[in-house]
């Protein structure tokens, strides 16, 4: 009988202080036991359960094989640090390639041995991808598989076959290969190193071709769910940070408890009845689903308590499918604003504090977006924070997850690394998309079928929640389930605003008379008005400034404003006041900022955006008359405004559609508005950018496809700077501080101590164009800095960052 070696016996070292075989276990392990936690539905493809649990734990094994040669070991153990650098940039002491190729050999002789050889001939390429680049970001498949017809990279790999320290590594491999059932002949694999890359490189036109007539996202989501759960398993092991990843149980009627403890359903009067109505529907179709549908909506007016419902319908369904498929639900709320995710993100902790009496913990509920607190505590009161907090944020273990569309989408469509180490806690979840008519309609293809293939390979539920719902999935053709079926229903029952639309086009000095005058002649009455360019609404707040109007408060927003200062803006605009309010702004304010004002002046856009804006007037049907929203074409000499903002090809078929509609509209006519719009882009806009996406993830193209992909762009033509302001005492303390982190040696230090202090940082950013400044440094540092003594010159405390024609900024 075959002796089992002991840890004793072994030698080679994966890191500094853990040795190879251990690691390899590990990671192993960690991968069976994270595959093990999901249902997935890879069968379409041929992969069972128990056959993709293998998959990934032989994944997990093999990853760091190339750690076993002597040139690894070498560099691993050097002492001296200026030596270690220079053995870590020698080629010869890097393990990628040689690990991948070791991986495709194991994987093969597996599904050789299961007889599986056709329907998952492809699957060692998978794994070859992801260990290849499992330290890195993915590249295009292909050109990952070429670079073994270069013959300095075989030069090297065959150094790297003959430097490994092949007894231990059989020894190694001989333990961890043994539940699998397969025998690694590792001399044979050195021997046969150039014919095993051989074949590899002949299967690349094979799979290229068989990519092409690919027209599912199966091998795409395949190939990021291995690749997912292999960084994340390595990472976990290599830092020694992880918390209890036990199911936190949520009760699926905290919603329920919340609004009869705030006593919501009380009131059955007006606008809290029909909030109330579209809860009990949306509530009620829960147990009455077919759970084989997985792509619902929410699409009722603003403000009819879509946050509460949606979250409270996600509760119930993750409950059902807990006792009926054994699916472990996460909830992923994700919105398109930074605003919105915090009020948002409030309410659910205040679902907790009044239902629970508890302030829930970051393993329960977790709020992720680049201005979050660098902290993490778990319900056995572990705390972290620094690189160890940042580590457990960017995992997404958590049980409710409040996130940006930047952090979900970027994720679901990425090559990036660290993006997609928490890709495969995206399947099984529920995943709450709410405002979603702000994506691109550019996307609308590609984001659907990476949806559609979420929902039937991953098992992931997705409900759309908005006031005016996209057709990225059409209704009519069942391809999206209508939680509230008579949705017109709701939208008549509301007359809180109408809709004046002027359609002729106006200069900005005309449209300034005009509204002075109308302030002037509604002395009550709180007015908002949205302009499209910072440069218009400091024009405008300026000069109704100047009408010094007695009993008026006055608030400028836009992001010319740092963010600090913003938040506490919006906050103090939703406070009651005695005094009438008067709000210039951009578009910001239209990110369901939960705002009421009386009278909305908003400059021409899309449909969708004056909906947003519209949702800001008379919002809770407590104004005395019905709220107004006017709507203005406002022009420079050269151009329309809205042109300098949003897509021509938008506001061409919102203008279509006003001019087939009256010029006055009423909230009861709005879902009628906003689908004839919808439609009308559906069939007229082009899906060839969602095409070319779509090519590039069946292709496996992932290098170009991130690189190509942008949910937010910048629309001004511009390179833009983040430029630091030293508004206040406070500021200067944390520009001295990141001063002395920016002259650190250690990259490790220097990152851990400054995220001590990003999220206060990021609260004095501000972008401005890249073209207003100088500096000889600009390119070192790609950051500006407006010093305190200076800041009269660059920033107005009212309405922010104020660049004079006349001047430079010096850094």
């Amino acid at each position: 009988m075959e002796k089992e070696s002991s840890l004793c016996d072994f030698q080679l070292y994966s890191h500094p202080d853990k040795i190879l075989y251990t690691h390899l276990l590990n990671v192993g392990n960690k991968s069976a036991s994270t595959s093990e936690t999901k249902k997935l539905s890879f069968e379409k493809i041929g992969l069972e359960r128990k056959t993709f649990t293998r998959i990934a734990y032989l994944i997990g094994i093999c990853h760091d094989f190339g750690k076993g040669t002597g040139y690894f070991q070498k560099y691993l153990l050097e002492a001296d640090p200026k030596r270690k650098r220079s053995l870590k940039n020698k080629k010869e002491s890097h393990h990628g390639l040689i690990s991948a190729l070791f991986t495709y050999y194991i994987l093969k002789k597996y599904i050789d041995g299961i007889q599986k050889e056709k329907e998952l001939r492809y699957i060692p390429l998978i794994g070859y991808l992801a260990v290849k680049r499992h330290h890195g970001n993915l590249m295009d498949a292909e050109d990952e598989i070429g670079v073994l017809v270069e013959e300095d990279i075989l030069e090297i790999l065959e150094l790297q076959i003959n430097s490994l320290y092949k007894k231990e590594l059989e020894d190694i491999y001989g333990q961890l290969l043994r539940r699998v059932e397969i025998f690694a002949e590792i001399d044979f694999f050195c021997k046969e190193e150039a014919s095993i890359a051989t074949e590899l490189l002949k299967s690349r036109r094979k799979f290229r071709r068989f990519l092409k007539k690919e027209t599912s996202t199966g091998y795409y989501l395949l190939t990021l769910i291995f690749y997912s759960i292999l960084i994340n398993s390595d990472k976990i092991d290599a830092s020694a940070i992880e918390t209890c990843t036990k199911e936190i149980r949520l009760s699926p009627n905290l919603v329920d408890k919340y609004k009869q403890a705030k006593d919501f359903c009380k009131n059955e009067s007006g606008i809290n009845q029909i909030r109330n109505e579209i809860y009990e529907e949306v509530i009620d179709k829960v147990e009455k689903l077919k759970l084989d549908k997985k792509i619902y909506s929410i699409n009722v007016p603003t403000g009819t308590g879509k946050t509460l419902t949606s979250f409270s319908f996600a509760l119930k369904l993750r409950a059902r499918l807990k006792k009926e498929r054994g699916i472990n639900s996460k909830i992923i709320y994700s919105l398109p604003f930074l605003s919105v995710i915090d009020q948002n993100y409030a309410v659910f902790e205040d679902i907790f504090r009044i239902v629970e009496q508890k302030i829930p913990t970051e393993d329960l509920l977790l709020k992720h977006h680049h201005l979050t607190d660098i902290f993490y505590k778990t319900q056995k009161d572990e705390e972290f924070e620094g690189l160890k907090g940042l580590f457990l944020i960017e995992g997404w273990n958590s049980e409710i997850i409040v996130t940006t569309f930047v952090q979900f989408f970027h994720t679901i469509i990425s090559n990036k690394n660290r993006s997609l180490r928490k890709f495969h806690n995206i399947a099984n979840s529920i995943v709450i998309l709410d405002e979603v008519q702000s994506i691109p309609h550019k996307y609308w293809l590609v984001l659907k079928q990476i949806i559609s293939g979420f929902a039937a390979y991953l098992n992931t539920y997705f409900i759309f929640v908005t006031a005016t719902q996209p057709l990225i999935f059409d209704p009519e053709k069942e391809e999206i389930t209508e939680l509230v079926a008579n949705k017109e229903k709701y939208f008549k029952k509301f007359d809180r605003i109408k809709l004046e639309t002027n359609l002729t086009p106006m200069p900005l000095e005309e449209f300034e008379v005009l509204l002075k005058k109308e302030l002037i002649e509604n002395p009550e009455k709180d007015i908002l008005v949205v302009l499209n360019t910072i440069k218009t609404s400091l024009k405008v707040y300026n000069s109704l400034k100047d009408l010094k109007l007695v009993n008026s408060s006055y608030q400028y927003l836009s992001t010319n404003i740092i963010p600090k200062v913003r938040l506490e803006r919006i906050k103090e605009i939703k406070e009651a006041s005695k005094k009438r309010k008067i709000i210039v702004s951009t578009q910001l304010i239209e990110a369901g900022v939960d705002i009421d004002v009386d009278i909305v002046y908003r400059d021409f856009s899309t449909i969708d955006s004056i909906n947003q804006v519209a949702g800001r007037c008379n919002r809770n049907s407590s104004k005395e008359k019905r709220g107004e929203v006017k709507l203005f074409l406002l022009k420079a000499e050269r151009k329309e405004f809205h042109q300098y903002v949003y897509s021509s090809f938008l506001t061409d078929k919102t203008k279509e559609v006003f001019k087939e509609s009256p010029s006055v509209i009423y909230e009861k006519d709005l879902l009628a508005l906003n689908e004839k719009y919808f439609r009308k882009v559906k069939a007229t806009s082009s899906e060839d950018e969602s095409l070319e996406l779509l090519s590039k993830i069946n292709g496996l193209k992932f290098k170009s496809l991130s690189s190509d992909f942008h949910l937010i762009e910048n629309k001004t033509g511009y390179e833009k700077l983040d430029v630091f302001v030293e508004l206040d005492e406070t500021a200067i303390k944390i520009w001295k501080e990141f001063l002395k982190i920016k002259a650190l040696k250690k990259p490790f230090e220097k990152r851990a101590r400054y995220l001590k202090i990003r999220k206060e940082f990021k609260e004095y950013i501000i972008s401005v164009p890249k073209k207003d400044f100088f500096c000889e440094e600009l390119e070192a540092l790609n950051l500006g800095y407006i010093p305190f003594e200076q800041i009269s010159h660059y920033y107005n405390f009212e309405t922010g960052f104020s660049l004079k024609k006349e001047s430079s900024m010096i850094l």
